[in-house]
């Protein structure tokens, strides 16, 4: 799994075992930026239409902090 911040192109890359890991490893890494980068929210996530991310439980968790999120 590949994460890439726009702005700054910064990227990070998960190795998964699993594909039932993405879900994971995405929330922890989310978490992770959210403490290092208090002044930077983030806004918008986009995906790739990959299945392992369509679920309630991510649409619940990014509506509550106030991400947006595209299926492109």
């Amino acid at each position: 799994m590949v994460l890439i911040d726009a702005s700054s192109r910064w990227s990070h890359v998960s190795l998964l075992s699993t594909c039932n890991l993405a879900f994971a490893r995405l929330l922890a890494q989310l978490i992770k930026l959210r403490a290092h980068f208090p002044d930077n929210p983030i806004e918008t996530i986009r995906l790739d239409n990959a299945g392992k991310f369509t679920s309630q439980a991510f649409d619940d968790f990014c509506m509550s902090i106030g991400i947006s999120f595209e299926y492109l």
